[in-house]
């Protein structure tokens, strides 16, 4: 049975999607035209404006796949007692991928701009990872790791604002430790903040790791 033209659309679709993540992971993201884009993806330009429309369009995809593999990853191997953790994590493997970061950052401020395309996704985006946020800080005051008495929301609101700024930090100054001020931020929230600051490793978070490790090899 031949496959139908719809599946082989979507699987172009993804596989031009992969191609842009490893471009941008590995030359870093500099306003690249959506020219240059496909020039290092390898694809010609007019597929890359069938498919996704635009520059922005192409980009709002690259961080959706970008958002939905970190979330397979959280949903896989978090910690149900210490699911924060998981954060740390994230933002440790996104220093394999400098140039997704750049990209995610620089995009999101453009997209402050109420008439700009991506605007309604970035809010939603944002919605969504400080629901997810505020679910890990529950868990771990059911758990005991955090004083039920603190304000998840409030919380979930400042750990955005601490990740997003240490990554952009690190992005100019690679001696920052952006992971250890991440977790000292974490640890003030649990009750045993005294302990130190835990660092899973590359076998805790396996699916994590290959996805930033992969991003950021050569394709």
């Amino acid at each position: 049975m031949r496959e139908p033209a719809y599946a082989k659309g979507v699987a172009r679709r993804d596989e031009m999607v992969t191609a842009a993540m490893h471009a941008i992971a590995g030359a870093g993201f500099r306003r690249m035209s959506l020219r240059e884009i496909a020039r290092l993806s390898g694809v010609e330009a007019a597929h890359l404006v069938y498919y996704f429309g635009s520059r922005d369009g192409l980009l709002q995809a690259v961080i959706e796949r970008w958002d939905a593999d970190t979330q397979a990853a959280r949903v896989a191997e978090a910690s149900p007692d210490r699911p924060l953790d998981f954060l740390v994590e994230h933002v440790r493997l996104n220093l394999y991928v400098p140039g997704l970061v750049h990209l995610l950052h620089s995009f999101a401020a453009e997209a402050i701009a109420p008439d700009h395309v991506a605007h309604g996704f970035f809010q939603h985006r944002y919605e969504q990872v400080a629901s997810g946020l505020i679910e890990s800080i529950e868990a771990e005051q059911a758990a005991g790791a955090i004083p039920a008495s603190v304000d998840a929301a409030a919380e979930a609101q400042r750990l955005i604002a601490v990740s997003d700024g240490l990554q952009l930090q690190a992005l100019l100054d690679d001696r920052l430790d952006a992971v250890a001020l991440l977790s000292g931020a974490i640890e003030n929230l649990r009750s045993l903040a005294a302990d130190p600051a835990v660092r899973l490793g590359d076998e805790a978070v396996p699916l994590l790791t290959a996805q930033r490790k992969g991003i950021a090899a050569p394709a």
